[in-house]
């Protein structure tokens, strides 16, 4: 019997960048073979025995590892795990058609009428499924009735995490430009700031896929006041850029229909940046109020003045930035993901 795990370190999203960390960090020590979910279709599945222990991670746009999963689970493959990173929706729409207009009839079926019965056969069949969020947990059983799902901690390098040494009130956003990233009150908030503190920068990294190429050109025109628009950026430059920054305001809509775990907010805690964000989604598993972070209102006008009080509270900031590594490592390391992966 062999252990596989299957994913792609490929891309620029956070389920690539989670991917190569958990097999570095975890799997990989527990003997583990990573096979590329970008290869070929059947030569992956040649490599498989019914017997194999297979791990795979599955988000909303992972449809190579969804083909896969499902073609494991009809062939009534028993040791396969999971991690699903955008809780409770496992595939959407589970019926999916060409047609445009039967994609849409499919979706809605999904959400408002529960695709119980489609997917349980399927869940029910999967040994561990692994959620990256307490409340994502909670949402998963209750949407299908499981007792497999099990809360997995995110994992980062705890050797990669950096104490915060600017003393700037710069601002640094990273993440995909969207509408439901928030980020345009990040923007707002900033302009505001400005009326008091000339001076200070706000950096914008991340690029838009699709329609959202638009809202960020509407961003670009509406906000440039001591702003820019960076773009994509490689890991060095990345680092060059967040040394020019201390705050990271991160804030996002309520996701209606699921509660992805929030990378972007890791990995700004990661660098030592003060993250500044709202209770939506499962932020609060992340920033507690004071602590590690500032968790905002939503109205503008309060959360200029909360912003503008706590520039002034120097030796809190510096409290803070003590408290981010010790919050790091107590829930998102190597040692402690290994205590709740079953091997």
């Amino acid at each position: 019997m062999s252990s596989f795990y299957i994913g792609t370190k490929i891309g620029d999203s956070g389920i690539c960048k989670y991917t190569n960390d958990f097999f570095e960090l975890v799997l990989k020590q527990k003997n583990y073979q990573f096979l590329d979910s970008s290869s070929d279709f059947n030569h992956i599945v040649s490599l498989l025995s019914i017997n194999d222990n297979i791990h795979l991670e599955i988000g909303l746009f992972q449809k190579k590892e969804i083909k896969i999963l499902l073609y494991l689970l009809k062939l009534q493959y028993k040791n396969i795990t999971i991690t699903l990173h955008d809780p409770p929706l496992f595939k959407f729409p589970f019926y999916e058609f060409k047609n445009q207009f039967l994609n849409k009839v499919s979706k809605f079926f999904d959400l408002y009428f529960n695709s119980f019965n489609a997917i349980n056969p399927y869940l029910n069949n999967i040994k561990y499924i692994y959620v990256l969020s307490q409340k994502g947990v909670s949402i998963v059983k209750n949407k299908y009735n499981l007792r497999n799902v099990h809360y997995l901690p995110h994992i980062i390098d705890i050797d990669k995490i950096e104490y915060s040494k600017t003393t700037n009130n710069n601002f640094i956003y990273l993440g995909f430009i969207g509408k439901n990233k928030g980020i345009e009150y990040s923007l707002q908030l900033h302009q505001n700031i400005l009326q008091i503190h000339p001076t200070i920068k706000f950096y914008v990294v991340g690029k838009a896929m699709g329609n959202e190429v638009f809202y960020l050109n509407y961003l670009k025109t509406k906000y440039h006041k001591n702003i820019e628009y960076l773009g994509y950026l490689s890991e060095k430059e990345l680092d060059k850029v967040f040394d020019n920054a201390t705050f990271a305001p991160l804030f996002f809509n309520s996701y209606k229909f699921y509660y992805p775990f929030s990378g972007s907010i890791l990995y700004a805690l990661k660098k030592g940046k003060i993250v500044l964000s709202n209770s939506t989604n499962t932020t609060l598993e992340l920033i507690e109020n004071g602590k590690n972070g500032f968790i905002f209102t939503g109205n503008l006008a309060v959360d200029t003045q909360n912003l503008l009080q706590i520039f002034e509270d120097t030796n809190k900031l510096e409290k803070i930035k003590d408290e981010i590594p010790v919050f790091l490592n107590k829930k998102f390391s190597a040692a402690e993901v290994n205590k709740y992966f079953k091997n």
